[in-house]
């Protein structure tokens, strides 16, 4: 609110002199308030601005002298507008001046609680309104008074260096920060997060990111899609508590077999530590075929239906392997320990024994429970050195091989594609080691699986079981298969195959070349496994089936969701890796390979990490798919996710 000296009027328009000894042009309805001056207006321009600041200041001083909240109180019933006359006539007494009717207005927009403008004139707020703007404008107060003191201390903060000695943060901006930067517009108090990063000019949100972390928020390479998705990560007090109280089972008993003196063996990777299946392999004398074992850890005995450990497994559905860590479905007392088919170590499993002809043909079959205990832990590379001289193993790799051969002739195909292998050190450098194809020892534990989950379904299906089937239909189009390295074809034929589903009626798994089949290998690992194993052993037990039909589909739609989570959190951690691993090698030029033109962009695959991205298809750009090319990194964000590449 300005004070100004009318001195000519054109069209609506006011020329005023102000306070300030400047001259401005406004429109009349922007006048509030229009008195005659009580003082001569034809002085020299110094004296009008003089006497202007006297009238200004003797108004601000009688303005103080009008209490606001007692004029409403003396007509806050009223329904009527009030003129700005009433109001000072109540403050002042009658007949007004134009210094004390400028003072009551001045006071009144001043305060601006108990009255609103109305035409000119004032309407007193009810005493509901008033309670509502009175508790509006505390909690105004207070969320200035947070992102005031949210923005001191963000701006207080050092440039560099660790969070050790800076002042503790004021009560609950770290969370609300925290969780801008996970949620984003999606956050429950954004607008105030975004309130204060402005104000605090701290930049874009990977720079909010990298104070967190100084601070301890969160870690430097923090997967924040596990946090906006709430995935759990840790266990409970009361499921670790459930896991150490169960106790490892004593002995063999009537319906579980004495296998301990069966020579049996597990291959896995060189930092495994949840062991789930073990092998045992017999060859017949006259080297051909032989009995196969697949021994699974027999996780049902010990993970009741319903207990809390069941449903904290169902809710996770998997464990979740991310490059720099693992989030298990079951707790580390069960599936690194008990559950666990760890050397040396007493265990009760699943057995199931196949009898193999030396074309890779069952012969006959049969499952049980059992007790193992596991002579020899193999790596993959010491499995794969010792095929060429341990008779065992080499008569089972050639067995494994008949077998996939038998797949093959039922109509299974192999379209092979490298593997990687992502290992992140303390300091976050990233390596990736590409796997252009499974050694032997992978491809034998492979077809052993296969072999199981295959048996499994067929037992179930043969003694009238309701199960979980794994079926995958053909494609529409025959599929070209070429040798391991072709890249390209594999590639492009793999778009061809149609999804997985599964299903309770039985099918053809076409990729595998198999029906039916089943996943019941990993009950540590895959909820359904679990379920498929109490399935087949209630079968064993000659009880009737541990789920119906209708069971078994309520639990697929309950588990699926978060496997599908996991499988999402999994791809995007991997992608966020590789982004890492490219941060890291800007300046290089990387092995690509033209997969498809798109129309607006050609897809192009990173070979070297089996990534894929794009480039704008230009008229410049003539590439053919399947053309082997090298690429320039643009720029790389793993943080945003963003790539761009140039042909090299």
């Amino acid at each position: 609110m300005i004070l100004g000296l009318v001195q000519d009027i054109k069209k609506n328009r006011l020329a005023l002199l102000i306070t300030t000894d400047r001259q401005v042009v406004l429109p009349q309805n922007r006048v509030l308030l229009m008195t005659q001056p009580e003082f001569g207006v034809n002085q020299a321009r110094d004296a009008l601005v003089r006497n202007l600041r006297e009238t200004l200041e003797s108004r601000n001083q009688l303005a103080e002298k009008v209490d606001v909240e007692e004029l409403w109180e003396l007509v806050y019933e009223e329904d009527n507008p009030l003129p700005l006359k009433d109001l000072a006539e109540l403050s002042f007494g009658p007949s007004p001046t134009s210094d004390q009717l400028s003072a009551t207005l001045r006071a009144l927009f001043e305060q601006r609680v108990h009255f609103r403008l109305s035409g000119g004139d004032f309407v007193p707020l009810s005493a509901k309104q008033l309670e509502l703007k009175l508790d509006q404008m505390e909690k105004e107060a207070l969320h200035k008074a947070e992102v005031d003191d949210a923005v001191d201390y963000l701006k207080s903060l050092p440039k560099t260096g660790s969070a050790e000695g800076w002042t503790p943060a004021p009560n609950g901006i770290l969370e609300l920060l925290r969780d801008f930067i996970v949620f984003e517009e999606e956050a429950g108090q954004a607008k105030k997060a975004k309130e204060i990063i402005a104000l605090a000019e701290i930049g874009g949100r990977r720079k909010l990111f990298n104070l967190l972390v100084r601070l301890g928020v969160f870690k430097k390479d923090e997967d924040l899609l596990i946090l906006k998705e709430g995935l759990p990560v840790e266990f409970s007090e009361d499921v670790l508590d459930n896991g150490r109280d169960l106790k490892p089972l004593a002995a063999p008993d009537n319906h579980r077999e004495d296998l301990t003196g069966l020579f049996t063996f597990t291959i896995d990777g060189a930092f495994t530590t949840d062991f789930d299946d073990a092998l045992s392999f017999e060859p017949n004398q006259d080297g051909s075929g032989g009995t196969l074992g697949v021994h699974i850890t027999d996780a049902q005995a010990l993970i009741k239906p319903g207990s809390l450990l069941d449903q904290e497994a169902k809710e996770r559905g998997s464990t979740i392997y991310l490059p720099e860590t693992r989030i298990p479905m079951m707790p580390p007392s069960l599936s690194e320990d008990l559950l666990s088919l760890r050397q040396g170590e007493l265990r009760p499993c699943v057995s199931t024994f196949a009898d193999l002809d030396a074309q890779g043909r069952v012969l006959s079959y049969r499952i049980c429970q059992s007790f193992i205990q596991v002579d020899k832990r193999l790596t993959y590379n010491e499995a794969d050195l010792l095929l060429e001289t341990d008779p065992r193993l080499k008569a089972m790799a050639r067995t494994c091989d008949a077998l996939r051969q038998q797949r093959a002739w039922d109509g299974a195909y192999f379209l092979p594609l490298p593997e990687l292998v992502i290992n992140v050190d303390e300091d976050g450098l990233v390596e990736v080691q590409r796997l252009d194809r499974d050694g032997p020892s992978r491809e034998m534990v492979a077809e052993t699986a296969i072999l199981a989950n295959q048996l499994g379904a067929r037992y179930l299906l043969e003694n009238k079981l309701p199960a979980l089937f794994r079926t995958q239909a053909p494609p529409k189009d025959p599929l070209e298969e070429g040798p391991v390295e072709d890249l390209f074809l594999h590639f492009r034929q793999r778009r061809l195959l149609n999804r997985m589903e599964i299903s309770t009626e039985p099918g053809m798994h076409s990729s595998l070349g198999v029906e039916p089949y089943t996943h019941s290998t990993s009950p540590i690992r895959r909820y359904l496994d679990l379920v498929m194993q109490r399935q087949i052993t209630s079968g064993l037990q000659g009880q009737g089936p541990a789920y119906s039909t209708d069971e078994l589909e309520n639990l697929v739609m309950q588990v699926m969701p978060a496997v599908r989570l996991g499988n999402k959190i999994r791809t995007a951690r991997q992608r966020y890796w590789l982004l890492r691993w490219l941060e890291q090698r800007r300046d290089q030029p990387i092995e690509a390979m033209a997969i498809e033109n798109q129309g607006r962009r050609w897809q192009i695959l990173l070979t070297r990490i089996m990534l894929l991205t794009s480039v704008p298809n230009t008229g410049n750009i003539q590439l053919n798919p399947g053309q082997e090319l090298t690429i320039n990194i643009e720029k790389v964000n793993a943080f945003e996710d963003i790539l761009r590449i140039s042909l090299n």
